[in-house]
């Protein structure tokens, strides 16, 4: 074998160039660029230099493909232009980053890859680069690994075992014995399948946190894996030694300066005295952090002796007791907007939130398509928030607020910018955590409203003959289901009811000013067809009931008093085919109609639409990974359906379906979405202006007059994050 070795050795010697880094490149491209036959733009690897630049990677599989190409090149540090790079070479003040070529990585790679298969069952991978084509014109490389898997492990014997080498049901008994055996059932590897390292530490990790949440604070486990090299497969055994179950007979707590600690304890889901549990100490961790009042809030088991008796460990660092938060940023409906916040994260002790907020909408730059004016906000709140409310799981929130705002269908006003509505009032909410993500929330808001657009006047333009009226809502809604990742969610279910009742309860004595109840229901799902790529579903169906007085909400004053309550659909996160709410009917607040010198008609017009009383709608979206672009881009193609209606029924012959592409980016505050939606049966107010569906309803024009506009059946949308 030395012997070999050493001849090896002395006739790649004799081969080698004079140059010091072309030998280098010799020896570790292993003399492969004299095997090839130099071709157009390709040329003996060993020319390769110190400015050589990676063009492109890619592998060639010899047997079979088990993994995709992404993840092989995630294992890599070599890497290769993609299209964004291609792209900004096209570009004029924007240039790709560059590609070094290194030989010496791209062994280590090849050490990476071996590494990589042989972690997820392939014993014996053989992966080289003979293939790879050098252009001495451009001084680039492309890169091509031949893999040839070979035969995987495959699991002949799989158990669960105690420490004495006895089967690990033993270990257990009583209840415990069943739910055990349910867990392992539930776990188990089949035989026949294919061994991975992933697999065997993923049920390593589930036992021993299994056996942890049962009480057993000193769990152990090891893992028992035999390879027959010459049939290629494993045996895999887990020996568990759950140690005597614990008890709670201390929490220690470090590190709370300001904070009381018994703040801190009440909200540990654990006590003295209780059985312990890994699961209640990652709940304590959760709802520690939610105070809002901690940077670091950690809870652990510190080295102990191994007997029933733990001690519990909290370690915190406290955040900063003040907090001021500002942040900016656009969106098609509502223009430039910024906010404000200034944040007490322990007012006056007890774990209290005071927050003093500002929010400007300010409708600038905004899209005036169907108003005809920017609609803009503007909205200031105090509110305290008190996380305990007898139970860690209940918190409530109350505090003042005060709104003007610009409706557009309201029309102008006299007041500063064409403000049009106002209101202030109190608010107040309680929510109760089921499980992470998923509440239930109660919120009661009274309030004090004036609309004061031209729309909106009663009798004259006096303050005292305005729309001035009483408001009092109650809203119950909840997030139920259970889905992978709840910013990111691959799997699971969703579902969100909704049910709100306005009218005069808790406003003794005096008229509500609006009446009504409405329901609606949201659910959304999602299901995984690769590693990468999603289907995901969302259905919805609402309906407003007016009640009392406000029956006929069709005729002033409760005409606009009802425009925040009824449904509307179109728009980013809705049919993405149509812009903001610009489904369904639409009138026309006024309008004036001239005549030009060639005696054509012209119209200039206020829209508004109308809404209604019932929705129904649904979004089916294919999320793909982008080609070529990395992990973080994403193609998404979707097919959306909606309508709102003003009858009892839902006619699924009225539903306007869009279809159309997407690109997300995900950044650190979310996904950045870029979606293109097609109209597939617009209305005829979709393909024609305002102006001309005005003169055509009013038989001014004929339909052979109007201007139909295949452009008008395209919608472009520019959001933050999924749009479910």
């Amino acid at each position: 074998m030395r012997a070999r070795r050493v001849r090896s050795k002395v006739s790649a010697r004799g081969l080698l160039p004079a140059h010091p880094w072309s030998a280098l490149l010799f020896v570790l491209l292993g003399g492969l660029g004299l095997s090839l036959t130099p071709a157009y733009g390709q040329a003996p690897l060993f020319l390769v230099n110190q400015d050589t630049e990676v063009r492109a990677i890619s592998f060639r599989f010899m047997d079979h493909q088990t993994f995709e190409v992404d993840q092989l090149r995630a294992q890599m540090a070599t890497s290769a232009p993609g299209l964004w790079d291609r792209v900004k070479d096209l570009l004029p003040l924007l240039s790709a980053k560059p590609y070094p070529f290194s030989p010496i990585e791209l062994q280590k790679d090849v050490v990476r890859l071996r590494r990589f298969y042989q972690r997820n069952g392939f014993l014996a991978p053989s992966i080289d680069y003979p293939a790879s084509q050098l252009d001495t014109t451009s001084n680039t490389i492309h890169v091509i690994f031949r893999i040839e898997e070979g035969p995987p492990l495959i699991i002949q014997d799989f158990g669960f075992f105690g420490p004495d080498s006895s089967y690990a049901i033993e270990a257990f008994e009583g209840p415990m014995r069943e739910r055990w055996i349910r867990f392992r059932d539930r776990i188990a590897l089949q035989t026949g399948t294919r061994y991975t390292e992933a697999e065997k530490i993923r049920i390593q990790d589930r036992v021993l946190s299994w056996m942890q949440e049962q009480g057993f604070a000193f769990a152990r486990i090891n893992t028992d894996v035999e390879i027959d090299s010459s049939y290629h497969t494993v045996d895999l055994r887990f020996y568990l030694d759950p140690g005597p179950p614990g008890t709670i007979t201390e929490i220690e707590i470090e590190g709370n300066e300001t904070v009381s600690s018994r703040v801190v304890t009440r909200e540990l889901p654990f006590r003295v005295g209780d059985r312990f549990s890994s699961r209640a100490l990652a709940e304590g961790q959760r709802q520690l952090f939610n105070l809002n009042l901690f940077r670091v809030a950690l809870t652990e088991v510190p080295p102990q002796p191994r007997d029933s008796t733990v001690s519990v460990r909290i370690r915190l660092r406290e955040a900063r007791p003040r907090l001021i938060t500002l942040q900016g940023g656009y969106g098609p409906d509502i223009g430039l907007n910024a906010e404000g916040q200034w944040t007490h994260r322990n007012f006056s002790g007890g774990a209290r939130n005071l927050t003093v907020s500002l929010l400007a909408e300010t409708g600038v730059l905004a899209d005036t398509t169907t108003e005809g004016q920017a609609p803009a906000r503007y909205r200031g709140a105090v509110s305290l928030r008190q996380p305990y409310l007898f139970t860690s799981k209940l918190t409530g929130i109350i505090g003042p607020f005060g709104e003007a705002a610009r409706v557009p269908r309201l029309g102008e006003s006299t007041w500063i910018q064409d403000l049009n509505t106002l209101e202030f009032g109190l608010e107040t909410t309680v929510f109760y955590d089921l499980l992470p993500f998923r509440t239930i929330s109660l919120r009661h808001a009274i309030s004090r409203a004036i609309q004061a657009g031209q729309a909106a006047v009663i009798e004259s333009d006096s303050l005292q003959t305005r729309d001035l009226y009483n408001k009092s809502i109650l809203t119950l809604n909840a997030t139920l289901g259970a889905v992978n990742d709840f910013l990111n969610p691959r799997r699971g279910v969703l579902v969100r009811p909704l049910f709100e009742a306005a009218g005069g309860f808790l406003l003794p004595g005096v008229a509500p000013g609006i009446q009504y109840q409405k329901a609606s229901l949201e659910v959304t799902g999602y299901l995984p067809l690769t590693r990468r790529s999603v289907l995901a579903a969302r259905l919805f169906a609402g309906r407003v009931w007016p009640r009392g007085a406000s029956r006929n909400q069709n005729e002033a004053p409760y005409e606009n008093r009802f425009d925040p309550v009824r449904f509307y659909a179109g728009g980013g996160n809705d049919v993405r085919g149509w812009g903001f709410q610009q489904i369904g009917e639409v009138v026309f607040t006024s309008a004036t109609v001239d005549t030009t010198e060639d005696n054509r008609l012209t119209a200039t017009v206020q829209p508004e639409e109308v809404g209604g009383l019932a929705k129904l709608a649904g979004n089916l979206e294919l999320r793909l990974p982008f080609p070529g672009l990395g992990r973080a881009w994403q193609l998404g193609t979707f097919l959306d359906a909606g309508y709102v209606y003003n009858d009892d029924l839902f006619n699924l012959a009225d539903l306007r379906y869009g279809t159309g592409l997407g690109i997300r980016y995900q950044t650190p505050i979310g996904y950045l979405r870029l979606d293109l939606g097609f109209k597939l049966n617009p209305a005829l107010r979709d393909l024609v202006s305002f102006e001309q569906l005005y003169l055509y309803r009013n038989d001014l024009i004929t339909e052979a007059d109007l201007d139909k506009r295949f452009l008008r059946r395209l919608r472009l949308h520019l959001s933050i994050g999924q749009v479910f």
